[in-house]
Order: C-alpha cells, then structure tokens, then sequence
C-alpha cells in the first residue's frame, strides 16, 4: 500500500523577490511529494498537464515517485512577485491546467492518505472530495479554494462550499490569511479552532513565525521556524504539510509531529527548491534547535 497518493498541477512558475527574478518548477504536489519521498515515503502524483510540458515531471521521476500523467490542454503557470513579507505575494496567471475530476481518482492505487492541492477554485469539486474520503483519509491544503482565477489575476474569495466540503478532510492545511478569508478571524488559533467545528480532525495553519496545530479534543499546538536566513519561500506550506504527514505516518504524537514539520520546514527555508533532507537530518535539527520548546499552548 502507498503512504500518500497525491493529486494537483505542477506548473511552470517565475517570480520575482527580493529583487531576483528565477523560473522554476513548483505546484503543490511537486513541493509535497519530493517532501515525503525524501523523508522516506511511497507516494505517487496524479497531474495533469499538456504533454508538451512533461519535462518539468523530471525531478520526481528521477526520485522514483510514480506518476500518472492525465493530459490538459494547458499546463498551469504562473508569476509570483513577493512583497515586504513572507505572506505578501501577488500572482499573475499565465495558464490553468484542465480541473480533475471523479474519474482522476481511478488512478490512485490504495493509500494511507490522499492529499489534494488545488491551485484555484475550479480544480476540484465537492464531489471528487466525497468520492475520495471513500477511499482513504484525506488531507487537503485549501490554498486554492480561496483563488478564484479572474482574467490573468487571482481574486482571493471565501471558499463557498466550506462547511460541507470540510466533513470529508481529516488533515485541513492553511497559511494565516486563507485562514482569516475562511473565517473572518486574524488571530490563528481562532481561526483553527472554528475550521475545527468544521469538521477536520486536525488543522494546520502555517505563519511567518511558524506553525500551529489544533488537534480536535486534544489542543492546540504551535512550533516555531528556525532558520537563520530565508533563501527558499516558495514551497514553504507543501513542506510543512508532508513533514507533518510523515510525522503522523510515522507513529509520532501531536507535540513531536509539529515539531517535526516546523524543523523540516526550517531546513527547507534555507534554499531554494522542494527539501533536500532526510528524515535523520530533521531528527537532528530538531535536537539541536528544538529540544528545549514546549509546543504546547492551550
């Protein structure tokens, strides 16, 4: 049986930070199961994508994680400009692969989870969410449900099917503000607690500072990034997801997982690209940064 099977667009991406400008590859799916795979992990990737554009899926390959290429008249791109934070970006769309639909979801061989990575509001519908809870526990970063595509920008909206899309994911992924559209509220633990009744049974929300976890009838916890100098943003939010992920596929309890994603995130921060480390390189950060933390705060 598979860890993970993983479904969204890997894109063609550019962005502009700091002053730099770089093409690169990126999507959720490309960050989370280069993530998981590196940490040790059996996951494979359902995308679709025009294949003219098959060469970007090479660094998975090359990593031995599956791929079932779906074909798309248009492969999705986008660019990125950063402003003064890390939470600050303004995209401009390129292109928007074809969305996935119900019978993407034959393609997933039996998992531990399925994650779901939508980059816009039209990738994924409700349907698709109920069909694949069926089939295993799911995991889903609700970026895209809150970036609604309008000409070549992004309009960040409410996610408007929410309540009962929600009752069908069992690990809820957000940053800070996905997290505020979704529910109106600035303060993150608020706001995970209340996508908490939602549903999910555990809710990641990602900061600059960052992450916090709410665990339903458990608590709430949060773990810090320690990184000396942020070199790599982009993939920040698909790292910190698969470490968590792998963390609780490895058996590991609420306060060892956040802090498992919040080091291997930190690590991650340091370069560009998906994570390089292995699971024992992040066991090692955290005892040299971390040992002295108390994750928990309520």
């Amino acid at each position: 049986m598979l860890d993970v099977c993983a479904f969204g667009h890997i894109t063609r991406e550019s962005e502009e930070w700091r002053g730099l400008k770089r093409e690169f590859t990126a999507g959720p799916p490309y960050f989370f199961s280069l993530a998981l795979r590196r940490l040790g992990n059996n996951v494979m990737v359902v995308t679709k994508l025009n294949p003219a554009d098959k060469d970007i899926l090479t660094e998975l390959e090359r990593e031995g994680i599956r791929i079932v290429l779906r074909k798309s008249a248009r492969t999705s791109s986008f660019h990125t400009v950063y402003g003064k934070s890390l939470d600050e970006r303004y995209l401009k769309v390129i292109s928007v692969a074809d969305p996935f639909t119900v019978d993407d979801l034959e393609y997933c061989e039996p998992s531990k989870y399925i994650y779901i990575g939508p980059l816009t509001t039209r990738d994924f519908d409700l349907e698709f969410l109920v069909r694949a809870r069926r089939k295993a526990p799911v995991v889903l970063d609700v970026q895209g449900f809150t970036r609604k595509v309008v000409g070549d920008r992004i309009e960040y909206v409410d996610w408007n099917w929410k309540l009962e899309g929600s009752k069908y994911v069992d690990i809820f992924k957000a940053d800070t503000n996905e997290a505020r559209i979704l529910t109106g509220l600035n303060e993150p633990v608020e706001a995970l607690k209340e996508i908490l009744k939602w549903g999910p049974k555990e809710v990641l929300i990602t900061s600059a500072k960052g992450v916090f976890l709410g665990v339903k009838g458990v608590g709430v916890f949060f773990a810090p990034f320690i990184v000396e100098e942020i070199r790599g943003r982009v993939g920040r939010g698909d790292t910190c997801t698969a470490a968590y992920v792998h963390a609780r596929l490895r058996g590991m309890n609420f306060k060892d997982a956040v802090k498992f994603a919040a080091a291997a995130t930190s690590l991650k921060l340091g370069y560009q690209g998906p994570l390089r480390n292995s699971e024992r390189e992040v066991l090692e950060y955290i005892k040299e940064k971390y040992m002295e933390i108390n994750v928990r705060i309520e």
